[in-house]
């Protein structure tokens, strides 16, 4: 009774599929579907081979329960014309008999495709058994087939850009050709040629392995979270978890979680890099600040090695750059030479004013760099150690971000070593200019994800507010409000935009959370109807997977006061609630203000009546 409530408890985390059952007695296929219902998968019935056929031909089937002894067609022809068929030939089929004892019975059907046989009288545990089995085995399979798809289309694009670079490569050596043989170039112009080719064959097959090394790198860095993840996940499922193994599971989650988060925040980094759509939010800056903060998050992380961090900070005046982005900078060098120093070594962050530019540099005694990797440290997927036994993560994206950015604010950085196990020093030299207000305002450019945490007692309260969610997804709808309620706000939610603008229709609501990218009506053109109507002054808040300032732009434009990137940050979206809402609020007295004026203008004066 235990194992058959276990096998039920397993069977929840399952996802629904459709399983057939033929049978010509339909006594049969009530007391089958019986035992299956609770499963809660759909099952479909046939009282006939014809029937099962019929079915097969219109839905997707995960497993198949047949009947052997039938009067129009048996189940051994019934399995044969289905394995006849490509797109039913892998459909796990189950044979049920009365007769356990027929050797060349059962070879029979193993011969034309069953995967096991169940005997009459049939067991409920025994049934039930084999049903998870084949489901399971089915629901690995097409999650396989899915990951199959996505990496061989990953694959695929990467394949076809190096497939253009050789071909533009190849081009440029076709032209060349040409220009050595109309004008008969000299011998030493054709050795010169052929140096610049093989040069060039080199590169492309160095650009084709960093591919290759650079996908087996992301399979690894994406798996090595996710294993964390599901592991700890599978064990919170159990609910035997004591109450200190359960906080250890959710921080390993949410650790993990925020390192893939991470991971997708530097291939957009560099995706935004290389087509030119990196923006600056530009204001005065304070280098030391920017210092200490650095300083402040990694701390513990060199503590733990006992690494021992000095800093030299001259006084410098403050320089126009984007403070996010300068602390990305030093952020990223710091933390670098932390990973790469060993136990109870030594790091120096150093700050020197040279006049017009002022030069940051970051020291340390550790791992160092091969002379020969030294001119592609700055490279982007470039990596010393990129076999499987490296001691180190990572893409190998974080110093070809750093690169950009200092050249984006103007400067210049370079490392230096003097060889393996004998430390490095990464330097940075910025322009020192005077912040210039701009004329007109820029757009807020695109959140980076590297926001503080924040206590969840310091957050605002939103008790009193109604607020209407709106996402077709019914995990991310839920979760929005889910940390909205947590904070005393009444939720309202929507599965669709036009089930929102029916909502907001028959009541009154204090703000409207909405995801953008939705079926049929999306989040844009359900906000331009929500202003023409009752809603018009409610502050609205968009929640969306898409932050570049165009994407960003065109919320704004439809009428949203406030937008929160995905995946979502519960304090980013208390915040932002609360700040809408407070701000609507004092424009709605604004707006009441005139009106209270004039009407004590037309009521007679209580003096003057006296």
């Amino acid at each position: 009774m235990i194992d058959h409530l276990l096998t039920r408890e397993t069977v929840k985390a399952q996802q629904a599929v459709q399983i057939l059952i033929v049978d010509d007695h339909r006594d049969n296929l009530l007391a089958l579907e019986a035992v299956l219902s609770p499963l809660g998968h759909r099952i479909l019935r046939a009282q006939s081979g014809g029937g099962a056929l019929k079915i097969l031909l219109e839905e997707e089937i995960a497993l198949m329960l047949l009947d052997v002894t039938m009067p129009d067609i048996d189940g051994y022809a019934v399995a044969e014309l289905i394995r006849g068929r490509p797109a039913n030939r892998d459909t796990p089929i189950i044979f049920i008999t009365a007769n356990p004892k027929s050797a060349s019975a059962a070879f029979k059907g193993y011969s034309v495709g069953a995967v096991d046989y169940i005997f009459k009288p049939v067991s409920a545990d025994v049934v039930i058994s084999k049903v998870n089995v084949f489901v399971d085995l089915y629901g690995r399979s097409r999650a396989l087939k899915r990951q199959a798809e996505d990496l061989r289309s990953a694959h695929d694009a990467l394949d076809l850009r190096v497939r253009e670079r050789t071909e533009q490569l190849a081009r440029a050596n076709h032209r060349l050709r040409a220009v050595i043989d109309q004008r008969r170039r000299a011998e030493a112009e054709r050795a010169d040629l052929l140096l610049r080719e093989q040069r060039a064959r080199r590169e492309a097959e160095r650009v084709n392995r960093t591919k290759d090394e650079f996908l087996a790198t992301l399979s690894h860095e994406l798996r090595t979270p996710l294993n964390a993840m599901l592991g700890w996940a599978q064990l919170l499922e159990t609910g035997q978890l004591d109450p200190d193994r359960l906080r250890h599971a959710v921080n390993v989650i949410k650790n993990n979680a925020l390192a893939q988060k991470q991971l997708i925040e530097d291939i957009l980094d560099v995706s935004r890099i290389v087509n030119g759509k990196m923006m600056l939010k530009m204001s005065s800056v304070d280098v030391r600040a920017i210092i200490d903060s650095a300083l402040d998050t990694l701390r513990p992380a060199a503590e733990a090695k006992r690494i021992t961090i000095t800093t030299d900070v001259a006084a410098v005046p403050e320089t126009c750059g984007d403070r996010d982005r300068l602390q990305q900078i030093v952020w990223n060098l710091l933390s670098n030479a932390i990973k790469f120093t060993a136990r109870d070594g030594r790091v120096e962050v150093r700050v020197e004013n040279l006049g017009a530019d002022l030069r940051i540099s970051v020291s340390d005694d550790g791992r160092g760099i091969a002379p020969d990797f030294l001119p592609h440290i700055f490279d982007r997927f470039s990596q010393a150690d990129s076999t499987m036994t490296r001691g180190h993560g990572g893409l190998g994206l974080g110093m070809a971000i750093v690169r950009h950015l200092v050249e984006l604010h103007g400067g210049t950085v370079h490392a230096e070593s003097e060889g393996e196990n004998r430390g490095a020093t990464f330097t940075v030299t910025l322009p020192i200019r005077a912040y210039e207000a701009p004329v007109e305002p820029q757009l807020p450019p695109p959140p980076q994800g590297s926001e503080q945490e924040v206590d969840w007692t310091e957050l605002p309260r939103l008790d009193g507010l109604a607020v209407l969610v709106v996402d077709n997804e019914v995990d991310a709808r839920q979760i929005a409000a889910a940390v909205l309620a947590e904070k005393g706000a009444t939720v309202t939610e929507a599965a669709s935009a036009d089930e929102a603008l029916e909502l907001a229709a028959r009541g009154e609501f204090d703000l409207i959370v909405s995801d953008i990218a939705m079926p049929v009506t999306d989040g844009y053109e359900m906000m331009r109807r929500l202003r023409q109507g009752s809603c018009r002054f409610v502050p609205a808040i968009a929640l969306t997977a898409c932050v570049a300032p165009d994407d960003i732009a065109s919320a704004l434009s439809a009428g949203y006061q406030g937008y929160v990137p995905k995946p979502l940050s519960a304090a980013a979206l208390i915040q932002t609630a609360a700040m809408v809402t407070f701000e609507a609020r004092a424009t709605a007295h604004d707006r009441r203000r005139p009106a209270a004026m004039s009407h004590a203008r037309t009521e007679p004066s209580p003096v003057s009546e006296i």
